[in-house]
């Protein structure tokens, strides 16, 4: 019984020893934080700039605390799903160096 308990645990030894080296999830390069802050502010200016334009026929008349309680969410949604993803894919090379 022993001997069979030894020959599969050199075989599993001998096993994991030949084995490849897996591949593993490439780790990103680090950010740098000051140019990932910076491309946020070149993307959120303009767009909080245009949406302000753009809603404020219809939000005018309510006051700077509701509007900006319909802007800063619809900003933020566009922010998290479509300007950063473009911006951090446009400028990557350029944030990791």
């Amino acid at each position: 019984m022993t001997d069979i308990r030894h020959t599969l645990r050199e075989q599993s030894r001998n096993a994991f020893a030949n084995a490849e080296p897996r591949l593993g999830p490439t780790v990103p390069a680090a950010v740098r934080r000051w140019k990932l802050r910076l491309l946020t502010v070149c993307g959120i200016y303009p767009t909080i700039v245009l949406l302000g334009l753009a809603t404020n026929p219809v939000l005018e008349d309510l006051y700077l605390p509701v509007r900006l309680a319909v802007l800063v969410p619809a900003a933020a949604a566009a922010m998290v799903w479509q300007i950063n993803p473009r911006l951090q894919r446009h400028f990557g090379a350029w944030l990791t160096r």
